[in-house]
Order: structure tokens, then sequence, then C-alpha cells
């Protein structure tokens, strides 16, 4: 299990250009943003082989119980998000 504490990831990007798009508050726009930054984060490797462990009682939110590795699952949800 991955416990995460006091954590930064500083992820390099245009400030401006950031910033001017989550302005416009288009879900599109914020949208892709969020997909780009979890693809970017599922890259670093302070995360290789951490897991997460998704409990039974999150099947009603439609994950399946079980030991996932961290840096797929993240790039994986942003495929979902895509």
């Amino acid at each position: 299990m991955i416990n995460i504490e006091n954590f930064t990831i500083n992820v390099n990007a245009t400030p401006s250009e950031t910033d001017d798009l989550l302005k416009t508050q288009s879900p599109v726009a914020v949208r892709d943003e969020l997909t780009n930054m979890l693809r970017t984060i599922s890259e670093d490797p302070r995360f290789l082989r951490q897991t997460v462990v998704i409990p039974d009682e999150c099947e009603q939110y439609g994950f399946v119980e079980g030991e996932f590795d961290l840096p797929s699952l993240l790039y994986f949800l942003a495929d979902m998000l895509e």
C-alpha cells in the first residue's frame, strides 16, 4: 500500500498557459489538463513499484477490489478521461 505524506510533484508547464487554460472553465480544457497531468505523474520514477490497494467497499463506485500498480492505474485513469 502507498502512504504519501508531504509529497510534492512539480510539473514543468508554462504557468501562464496553464493558468489561462484553467481559467476558461471549459470542461473540455480542464479534462485535457487533468489527463495530461495524470500521464505525466504516472511516468515519475518515484512511483515505480508503488501499489494502490482498492478495498472491497469501493465496488459500489465502479472499482474492482485488488492491489494495482500505481503508475499503470494513473495512466489507465487518463485513458478513461480521454
